[in-house]
């Protein structure tokens, strides 16, 4: 009985040294992350000035000004959270990254922690700016997010890890910063006009309104109007488990696809 009692605590005490090996690397990332005036300032500043200028361009034209400054502020919103995809590439990927990384492939918290923590890291950064765009945003423009506002900032979170995710898992695929953040850039993009993000597209015809309803930047734009404008929970929940589901799907794919020699 002795003898299983202080394998179960070596057991407990090698699992908590793990923890807190991975919170130390997690917390390098997320210094790194906003350590980084690139990045703060693309999600942050960029963002602003974004819904500004549109909302100014628009409103007047299309619609009344408080309600085009309350389209760009959920759009912009949801497109810089699907564009934490890059901010995970270059957390993973980017050289002067890569030399502390290899330290810890050698240590031993192993390999896991490296994609998971940038992951992580990179969804948290992405979260926090966010959340704190919409918390200046919505007292300048007088906008708000509906009844149920704490509803629509938690359903950022799994939007945000899913993205993160979907970076690292590319990294672990092309082993290549630059190929990586082409690409899903590219893609974002491209969505996101199709979705709706800078204009909507459903007065231009069948094809191209269909086009847009395929688009999966719609479907989060739609969840997140209806949640803000109406009051409207329904697509909350598919939202929240699709996201944790894709998160999931990619860390997998992250660990199997990674290898410790594409540092060397």
């Amino acid at each position: 009985m002795e003898t299983i009692a202080i394998q179960a605590r070596c057991v407990t005490e090698t699992r908590w040294a793990g923890i807190r090996r991975f919170g130390t690397i997690f917390r390098m990332d997320i210094e790194n992350d906003f350590r980084n005036p690139v990045l703060v300032g693309y999600n942050t500043v960029l963002a602003v000035l974004l819904i500004l200028i549109m909302g100014s361009l628009v409103g007047g034209l299309f619609a009344d000004q408080s309600d085009a400054f309350a389209y760009y502020t959920i759009t912009f919103c949801v497109f810089g959270m699907l564009m934490t995809c890059t901010t995970a590439a270059n957390s993973f990927m980017e050289r002067d990254i890569r030399r502390p990384n290899l330290r810890i492939i050698h240590s031993p918290a192993g390999a896991f922690p490296i994609h998971f923590s940038k992951t992580l890291a990179s969804a948290t950064f992405g979260y926090i700016c966010h959340v704190g765009l919409l918390l200046v945003v919505c007292p300048l423009l007088g906008m708000s997010l509906g009844e149920s506002p704490l509803l629509f900032v938690a359903l950022m979170a799994p939007v945000e890890l899913a993205s993160a995710a979907l970076g690292t898992f590319f990294c672990c695929v092309f082993r290549c910063e630059e190929t990586t953040n082409m690409l899903l850039s590219t893609v974002v993009e491209l969505m996101s006009v199709l979705g709706g993000t800078f204009f909507s597209l459903d007065g231009m015809g069948d094809i191209i309104a269909g086009l847009s309803a395929a688009s999966p930047v719609r479907w989060l734009d739609d969840a997140f109007f209806r949640l803000a404008f109406d009051g409207d929970a329904a697509l909350v929940m598919p939202v929240f488990l699709g996201a944790v589901a894709v998160a999931a799907l990619f860390v997998a794919g992250s660990c199997l696809l990674f290898k410790t020699e594409d540092y060397l």
